[in-house]
């Protein structure tokens, strides 16, 4: 995924935090809000307590990346944040992907639902 297409800095991931779609799943936590660039950005995040070494926090980012990249078939505008639960660490790339296009399809009824405002969703 090029970088024009992800979330780099902390303002960018704030906004996403503030006014998104929250859903989550058993592997991942997706975060969804309309971004008005005509384009998807995504952003990860891999916490230091989850995965304490930097080399295996860094090879989950590479694994959560590749199913993000397989998982975007449409360019909405939105950003996108996944963040890694602990069973996303053995997970495999197929399984990462499956897990991100359902929780992106259910981010979109609730966005739906909520007449397009964004809310959140508690359960698993």
């Amino acid at each position: 995924m090029d970088r024009s297409r992800r979330l780099r800095k902390g303002p960018e991931f704030d906004t996403a935090y503030q006014k998104g779609t929250v859903v989550r799943g058993p592997l991942l936590v997706v975060r969804v809000s309309s971004n008005g660039l005509g384009r998807d950005r995504w952003g990860v995040a891999v916490g230091r307590r989850l995965v304490p070494l930097a080399h295996d926090r860094n090879r989950v980012r590479r694994r959560l990346r590749e199913a993000a990249r397989a998982a975007a078939r449409e360019e909405r505008g939105r950003d996108i944040i996944v963040v890694a639960r602990e069973g996303a660490v053995t997970a495999s790339v197929a399984e990462l992907a499956r897990e991100i296009a359902r929780l992106l399809a259910k981010a979109e009824r609730w966005a739906a639902d909520a007449g397009g405002a964004g809310g959140t969703e508690g359960g698993a």
